[in-house]
């Protein structure tokens, strides 16, 4: 017998012997139970082992040696339970081929022994002593035969996998893990001799394993390995690694297998013994001498020992094993650990820095390798996998991708779908199976998610078994789990503690006692789960039962812990802002102030309170904490959000929670706020967190009672309506049109230019670069309904499509129409694409291929300006400067019914309600139309109120009212049934509105202009119980005081005279009307009973001021517009002023007398201001000059002293009448063209009317806190303090009432603002008390 034969019959008797003693405890026929049990799964193989058992039964029988009869049973039990586990996986019917081969065997091996009992020989030596040795003979024909087949099954399963294995290893080779796997094992200098791979369950560890020992093993490396596996009772045993990988060594070296020789023949019980005697005397004694021989030098074998988590007690080894690593007793040897994150194996082999793997153990975490390096892996796997499906159509290459995503890092998930698709027998099974796995949102089927439900429940077994914690420590391991799946993002342990109320090192615990499903992430200490097939499992509760989570629990319990947490940690002035004058950006310190203040969990809480929120169900008790948080935090909250630069965040959240039906007190409360908030976003004071107080604040105090611990603010007093613009932002050149994203964020806009440019409608910020690609003005865009892409039409005459987020044109042009394009629009569902012309066509295209769809529509007499298609994608209707609007059959391009026809001008815009059953159109010809859909027939009359064309018009989402967008450069809301107006007209643009939408929510609506900017509204109207002022519905051309001071006359394009009380502003009677055009110029007599006016109808009118009758017939004789006039001092005297030029170079704007009738000032629009001699005509010194654009309106004051003038610079400026010179800065406010200006009686004041609708009354004298000015940005500056003092928002800037202004005329009434008493700057934070009461 050689010394390798000893060795082997020593470890033999040594594990034998301890076998036998643990399994003579069992019967014969428990193990003859379950070999039969093993075989049930297959009919065939349940046959050949029922013939089994009944020799097995003869022979116990017939022999003496029982002992050995019941071992050798127990045996042949153990590999039939091993072949039964592998049921199930690798190809059926291959694996079905192998069990039927192990029957055949099993069969034919017991047909032997039936004659061999039939044979008297044999019957003599089962009675004599030689009867354990057929017996032994028979039992491991048998084995064999099991190990046969369990290796052709196994070696099906790992020909299934090699292809991957050798991808994801060349994968890997090339990236990090093998890179650092073939430089440790190829640097023999290199200090660690152990090397840690660790990965969730289902990654790939054991694959990899074994393929790096085939590696290794070509190479002549590999001197051991050893496979762990809870299905196998030896490989799950830790006391059977050391031994195993001795006797493994002893083969690689003899002068090691002598060693051990002696080493066993000294002590035979060795086995007996714990891992850290293992370990001294089966591994480091014999490897001590073979580093003597110098044997390996020049080269470092590797002990290959994988899936340690597998083995129970792994712990007993790796506290042997690692210090002999560490301490060089196996210098020259190198170690490759596999396992999962546990707590029982990273104990001993994690090591936290690089620094410190000098000498012990290196660490991978295969788990972190790139997502898309594993996915591509995976992809080559799926690939190979279904190459037949394939080939033969029954999969896409788009599933497989969708395949691969859903997949994420899990070879097992990829593996396990494979299986539950190849498994179903007929065709149509498994395209049902793939439909399934890929829309699992429609319920998952048992037999694809079985296989990781076990995996999952085995971990929360190991990890959180009531055998291993008391129920109160489950409860709190649960807890923790449910939270991780149950945040709205991943979070650290130190939040998930703070939310759940735990010990951070509790939560710690237990997330490291569950890595084989969650890990923390080293970059961001935030726990991830691995993936998502864990969060399906356990939000199930058939599948998960004991480990299941209830949702609604548990966002009850963070949405609490939410408002708690923020309800202790926010307050005013989070991070000690000092001074209001500076941005946030410019605090010293700000980026370690937010981390201080606003800790992980607290940021978290304001992230996420309204996400958990929104998943309540509503009680008393839900609407009562929201109105205690509203009232005691939200502001703060709300500082926290401008802190984190996250207000479209903000915005985002109070939507959430407009949505929960909170009772109506919260939800007026949630709309104001909202409305605040949008103003911060869009406003001028990002950056600038004091401006919510000091700038925001002031303007909602009335209106949200929430503010009563603020004090020293400005005052702020709004009288009537107010605009209801709430931001805008300017672009680089006029905007032509827009369209609005399906989810209301992203903006797109055509510019001038002939650039597509995207905007966030949260903030006004520009996404990305603009869109470039058309040669020439584009005219059209449009989102596609999910919102990915975006369809452009160009006077280039092409249609493109973009990608929404990245601007990359996706195709190439549409080509087919012969003029430009101006119209274009997306199916519903985004699969096609209609575009009108000016070759008088719509055409329809394939929106993935841009091959057109059918021939084009004709039908249009002129140009198609507009095209869209009807919510349910079969119909198209078109507007055309032919004046009529027209549907169309969108598959077939035939007309439906007879044109609309009504309209008296080009048709610029249509559109279809939601419903598709009524059309709106707007027109050239100033009107608002609304169509039925079916029948053509209009539905009442047009609307009107616009002054010039319809650019623009659109449908609330709820179908109810209709937005559009006009020339006027007004925009306007109609009640889409009766046609009324809703509102007065939003008035803020400078120039032509082009384009108009309401945004999803139906609150907001959005508008374009040849201005160069984007504005939002407010939708609904202003609160119809305040105060209001019914002015002009025009321009306000001209106005002035009576002698006694007591009245105001103005002058309107809206035709008519109006009379105003000057202190309260109430009108005194009905307006004046007999102008047939707008009215130009307006002044009282002297006595202030009569009043003159001009007109563009080239008439001068005189009215009684008290009934506003007219007296006598019109002053005809101008042969053009009139655009001033003026009573002499004495009341027997008119002068007029008109545009033929006299005395100017240009129009003569306006005209007044001085107060003596001795002279005459004139405004012009050659930019000056010129005084004649009332008596020669003569010129009085030289041209007043200041004004940047022409002179609208001028007047003398009482003492003639001084001039006024108004300008279309929205200025007025005061003038010395004798030297001409200017008297003080230039009066500014208005934001429109000033187009009359008069002194007050006491010349103390001064009155001034504009385009923008208002009426302005200035004092002359200064007062307390009085000298500040409004920039073009809204902010109010100090002469004294350059600085940002406080911002107006852009709703108030029209009607507001500044320093020098007492009172302000106008239909959206005015603000009054007061700055006494104000703090600002370094005095900031003084506007809050938290003792006031």
């Amino acid at each position: 017998m050689g010394k390798r034969d000893k060795l082997k019959n020593t470890f033999d008797k040594m594990f034998g012997n301890k076998e036998r003693n643990d399994m003579i405890k069992d019967s014969l026929e428990t193990f003859l139970k379950i070999l039969k049990e093993s075989s049930d799964f297959n009919p065939i193989l349940k046959s050949a082992v029922g013939g089994v058992c009944a020799s097995l039964e003869i022979l116990n029988k017939k022999t003496k040696n029982k002992e050995d009869m019941v071992q050798m049973t127990a045996n042949l039990a153990g590999k039939a339970q091993e072949l039964a586990s592998l049921q199930g996986q690798g190809n059926s019917s291959e694996v079905e081929h192998h069990i039927e081969e192990l029957a055949g065997k099993l069969d034919s091996i017991n047909t032997k022994l039936g004659e061999k009992l039939n044979h008297s020989a044999l019957r003599r030596a089962v009675q004599a002593d030689r009867d354990t040795q057929e017996i032994e003979s028979y039992c491991q024909e048998l084995q064999t035969a099991y190990d046969q087949c369990k290796t052709q099954i196994l070696l099906k399963i790992e020909r299934d996998t090699t292809t991957i294995l050798k991808i994801r290893l060349y994968a890997l080779r090339v990236q990090e893990l093998q890179f650092s796997i073939r430089l440790w094992i190829g640097c023999i200098t290199l200090p660690p001799l152990g090397y840690w791979m660790c990965g969730m369950a289902g990654t790939g560890k054991s694959t990899i394993a074994k393929t790096l020992c085939s590696e290794f093993e070509e190479q002549q490396l590999l001197a051991g390995s050893f496979f762990c596996s809870q299905q196998i009772p030896e490989c799950r045993e830790y006391d059977y690694i050391i031994p195993t990988i001795a006797y493994q060594l002893a083969y690689y070296s003899r002068t090691f297998g002598e060693t051990l020789q002696k080493v066993l023949e000294e002590d035979p019980r060795i086995a007996d013994n714990g891992p850290s005697v293992q370990v001294k005397k089966l591994l480091v004694q014999p490897w001590e001498a073979v580093m003597k021989t110098k044997r390996f030098e020049g080269c470092l074998p590797v002990i290959v020992i994988d899936a340690l988590d597998e083995c129970e007690n792994i712990s007993e080894v790796l506290r042997a094993i690692v210090p002999a690593i560490q301490d060089g007793q196996l210098s020259g040897l190198r170690f490759f650990f596999t396992s999962r994150p546990g707590e029982d194996v990273s104990s001993h082999l994690q090591i936290e820095s690089e620094a410190s793997n000098s000498g012990t153990v290196k660490n991978f975490y295969l788990h972190d390798v790139e997502e898309s390096q594993v996915q591509n892996d995976i992809e080559t796997f799926l690939q190979y996998e279904l190459k037949s499906e394939l080939q033969n159509h029954q999969i896409t290459e788009k599933q497989i991708q969708d395949l691969v995503k859903i997949s994420g890092k899990l070879f097992i998930y990829a593996a396990t779908t494979i299986k539950y698709i190849k498994g179903a027998k007929a065709k149509e099974w498994k395209k049902k199976r793939l439909h399934e796995v890929l829309h699992s949102a429609q319920g998952t089927n048992i037999v694809h998610t079985e296989p990781m439900d076990e995996l999952y429940s085995k971990i929360f077994e190991g990890a959180i078994s009531i055998s291993k914690q008391t129920p109160e420590e489950r409860k709190e391991s649960l807890r923790v789990a449910h939270t991780v799946v149950s945040t709205a993002t991943p979070v650290t342990c130190d939040t998930i503690s703070q939310l759940l109320g735990y010990e951070i090192e509790t939560v710690q615990a237990i997330i490291t006692s569950l890595q084989s499903v969650m890990y923390i992430n080293k970059e961001n200490n935030k726990v991830y789960t691995f993936h998502a097939s864990f969060v399906d499992y356990i939000f199930s509760a058939e599948r998960s039962k004991e480990n299941y989570c209830e949702q609604f629990v548990y966002q009850v319990l963070l949405g609490k812990a939410c408002l708690s947490i923020m309800d202790k940690k926010l307050h005013f002035n989070m991070c000690n802002l000092q001074s209001s004058f500076l941005l946030d950006k410019e605090v010293e310190g700000f980026d370690e102030r937010i981390a201080e203040s606003i800790s992980g969990e607290l940021e978290y809480c304001c992230f996420f309170w309204g996400y958990h929120l929104g998943k309540w169900t509503v009680d008393e008790a839900v609407i009562s904490m929201l109105e205690t948080f509203i009232h005691k935090k939200m502001i703060f909250w709300i500082e926290a959000m401008f802190l984190l630069d996250k207000l479209p965040l903000c915005l985002d959240i109070l939507e959430i929670t407009l949505k929960i039906q909170s009772g109506e007190k919260n939800e007026v409360m949630l709309r104001q706020i909202r409305e605040m908030v949008n103003m911060c976003a869009l406003g001028k004071i990002q950056g600038r967190t004091p401006h919510l107080y000091l700038s925001i604040v002031p303007f909602f105090m009335e209106d949200i009672p929430i503010f009563d611990r603020f004090q020293r603010l400005m005052k702020v007093k709004k009288a009537g309506k107010t605009l209801r613009q709430l931001g805008s932002w300017s672009a680089p050149s006029r905007i032509e049109c827009l369209s609005l994203s399906p989810d209301g964020n992203i903006l797109a806009t055509v510019l001038g230019n002939g650039e597509i440019m995207i905007w966030n409608t949260k903030t006004g910020v520009q996404k990305g670069g603009p869109f470039q690609g058309h040669s020439e003005k584009v005219s059209s865009v449009a989102f596609s309904q999910d919102g990915e892409r975006i369809v452009s039409g160009s006077w280039d005459n092409t249609v493109r499509v973009w990608n929404a987020m990245t601007g990359a044109p996706e195709g190439d042009p549409f080509q087919g129409h012969s003029n430009g394009v101006t119209s274009v629009a997306f199916s519903p569902d985004g699969e096609r694409i209609v575009s009108g012309s000016y070759d008088n066509t719509v055409r329809i295209w394939n929106a993935r291929t841009g091959a057109p769809e059918g021939d084009p529509f004709k039908g249009h007499g002129h140009y198609v300006t507009s095209v869209a298609f009807s919510p349910d994608g079969e119909r198209i209707v078109s507007g055309s400067d032919d004046k009529t609007v027209r549907i169309w059959n969108a598959r077939s391009g035939t007309p439906q019914g007879d044109p609309f026809q009504g309209h008296s001008d080009t048709v610029n815009s249509v559109a279809f309600s939601p419903d598709g059953e009524r059309i709106v159109s707007g027109s050239f010809d100033e009107t608002v139309r609304v169509w039925n859909a079916r029948t053509g027939v209009s539905e009442g009359d047009p609307f009107q109120g616009h002054s010039n064309q319809v650019n623009s018009v659109a449908f609330s989402p709820d179908g109810e009212r209709i937005v559009s967008g006009s020339d006027d450069t007004t925009v306007r809301v109609w009640n889409a049934r009766t046609g009324a107006p809703e509102g007065d007209p939003f008035q803020g643009h400078s120039y032509q509105v082009t384009s108009v939408a309401f945004f999803p929510d139906g609150e907001r609506i959005v508008s374009v202009s040849s201005d160069k900017t984007v504005r939002v509204w407010n939708a609904r109207s202003s609160d119809p119980e305040r105060d209001t002022l019914q002015g002009h519905s025009g321009l306000v051309a001209s106005v002035a005081f009576s002698p006694d001071g007591e009245r105001i006359v103005s002058g309107s394009h809206d035709n008519t005279v109006r009379v105003w009380n000057s202190r309260t502003g109430a009108p005194e009677g009905d307006p004046f009307q007999g102008h047939s055009d707008g009215v130009t110029s307006v002044a009282f007599s002297s006595d202030g009973e009569r009043i003159v006016s001009g007109s563009f109808d080239s008439t001068v009118r005189v009215w009684n001021a008290r009934t506003g009758d007219p007296e006598g017939d019109p002053f005809q004789g101008h042969n053009n517009s009139v655009s001033s006039v003026a009573f002499s001092p004495d009341g027997e005297r008119i002068v007029s002023g008109s545009w033929d030029n006299t005395g100017h170079s240009n129009v003569v704007t306006s005209v007044a007398f001085s107060p003596d009738g001795e002279r005459i000032v004139s405004g012009s629009g050659d930019n000056t201001v010129r005084v004649w001699n009332a008596r020669t005509g003569a010129p009085e010194g030289n041209p007043f000059q200041g004004h940047g654009i022409l002179v609208t309106s001028v007047a003398f004051s009482p003492d003639g002293q001084r001039i006024v003038s108004g300008s279309d610079d929205n200025t007025v400026m005061v003038w010395n009448a004798r030297s001409s010179d200017p008297e003080r800065d230039t009066l500014q406010g208005h934001i429109g063209l000033v187009a009359s200006v008069a002194f007050s009686p006491c010349g103390e004041r001064i009155v001034s009317g504009s385009e923008d609708n208002t009426v302005r009354i200035w004092n002359m004298q200064n007062g307390q806190n009085h000298n500040w000015t409004l920039d073009n940005d809204g902010w109010v500056s100090c002469p004294f303090n350059p600085q940002k003092v406080f911002w107006i928002p852009p709703e108030f800037t029209q009607s507001l009432s500044i320093h020098q202004n007492h009172l302000i005329i106008s239909r959206y009434g005015h603000t009054d603002i007061s700055f006494d008493n104000c703090v600002y700057g370094e005095d900031w934070a003084q506007c809050y008390s938290e003792s006031n009461k």
